[in-house]
């Protein structure tokens, strides 16, 4: 099972479209579903130019064979990829993770519909963890802070972070408001907002 900050950090890498290799190996194995090893590397053929641009292999600074094969033995030790002979599938952990990871950036390509959404929580000491979780998730969405623990964005959560709230047993701590009007926007000085 990926840990919460691998989570964390894919998401985020997939968001900023800053892909590193770890981002590159999931996108395409979510998209085509079985690869093999070699389509990552065959650049010396030109029949696979194609292919290789269309699953976004050709980017300007290629990660070194290593750090790949590094990043593939990690995916596959958190149970993220399988490995079969030559072939690359994504597991179920793997597609779940993937999975919500786009519902999240759906979530923002949606269009907007006048209300905000209003985040506010008062998660306990002895949930730290989960505070700052949550804090990453709303900021990842594009939600401005308007204090310390009130946040205000355009786009609705998405489920599976409402989900994660009740896993969590955050649901008591946190209130998540729609609101038609906001009167004060001088302190939403993000470009979401304006």
């Amino acid at each position: 099972m990926p840990s919460a900050k691998f989570e964390s950090r894919l998401t985020k890498s997939i968001f900023q479209k800053s892909l590193e290799s770890t981002g590159i190996i999931c996108l395409a194995l979510f998209e085509c579903g079985k690869i093999t090893l070699d389509s990552f590397f065959p650049r010396q053929y030109s029949f696979s130019r194609p292919y290789r641009k269309l699953l976004g292999l050709e980017i300007v600074e290629w990660p070194k064979r290593n750090t790949f094969l590094e990043n593939l033995r990690r995916l596959k030790k958190q149970g993220i990829i399988e490995k079969k002979k030559n072939i690359l599938t994504l597991s179920k952990v793997g597609q779940s993770l993937i999975r919500k990871i786009i519902n999240k950036k759906k979530a923002l390509s949606q269009k907007w519909d006048g209300k905000y959404r209003l985040v506010i929580f008062d998660i306990p000491e002895n949930k730290k963890w989960s505070r700052n979780w949550l804090r990453k998730e709303l900021y990842l969405l594009q939600y401005i802070q308007l204090q310390k623990s009130v946040f205000v964005g355009k786009h609705p959560l998405p489920v599976d972070i409402i989900k994660d709230i009740k896993k969590f047993g955050l649901e008591k701590y946190v209130n998540y408001l729609l609101i038609d009007k906001l009167y004060d926007r001088s302190r939403l000085k993000h470009e979401n907002f304006h």
